[in-house]
């Protein structure tokens, strides 16, 4: 029996089927999730106004919450913003301030000239302040739109934010950490399940090294048979 996608099922933070119709979130269902958010905020703001056992909850929780789904309602417009930007091929911007070059530019560009790891990928800020409203800059330059941009950045389909890649190496060393303590240590000779020692007999939480290798190689062997890299 199959599960329908747009149904929740599980409150891990990593099954995220029911918010995305492809493999990957749109912007567009992203501004709309947000303002669902936004709405839903909105609404129990009102309802803890006269909850069932007189308290107040005015300034601790009602308050608040309408101030989160305003926030949620900015991002929502900036992302709905950048959605047609993109779609459209509205044009950018070419460069970023102090003439710095983006996109496919940036990746081909001498790295020791800037000082910094130049930007491949805009930011949803950059994005929106490259396309603003006032563009004195057509008249020297031609705007390039994002995806043009964009175009000649390799592996760009396996793209992922920093954010993402930091969460996934964090994730990585937790399972090592928890893997290490199943592995028979050959330094301190714990067993499965118990700590290291000192060779004084003091235990530690952290591991010795030829027990922490031997983790990481049967967690990275894990992750390759799952993701088939």
């Amino acid at each position: 029996m199959s599960t329908d996608r747009t149904t929740q099922t599980s409150t891990d933070p990593a099954r995220t089927e029911h918010l995305r119709a492809g493999e990957r979130i749109t912007l567009d269902e992203l501004a709309v999730h947000l303002d669902a958010a936004r709405v839903w905020l909105r609404q129990l703001a009102l309802a803890a106004e006269t909850p069932a056992v007189p308290i107040e909850l005015g300034a601790n929780i009602c308050d608040r919450l309408d101030a989160m789904a305003e926030e949620l309602g900015r991002f929502s417009h900036n992302l709905a913003r950048a959605d047609t930007v993109i779609s459209q091929w509205q044009p950018l911007r070419p460069y970023l301030p102090n003439r710095e070059p983006w996109g496919a530019r940036a990746h081909g560009s001498d790295r020791q000239q800037w000082g910094k790891r130049l930007s491949t990928v805009l930011s949803l800020h950059q994005l929106l302040a490259l396309v603003s409203d006032d563009l004195p800059w057509r008249d020297e330059d031609p705007g390039i739109a994002y995806p043009d941009g964009l175009n000649g950045i390799p592996g760009l389909e396996e793209w992922e934010s920093p954010r993402a890649a930091r969460r996934r190496a964090a994730a990585r060393q937790e399972t090592i950490q928890a893997q290490a303590k199943q592995e028979v240590c050959s330094t301190c000779q714990a067993i499965a399940g118990t700590y290291c020692r000192t060779k004084n007999g003091h235990i530690a939480e952290a591991v010795h090294k030829p027990r922490l290798a031997a983790a990481t190689q049967v967690v990275d062997e894990r992750l390759a048979e799952q993701f088939g890299s």
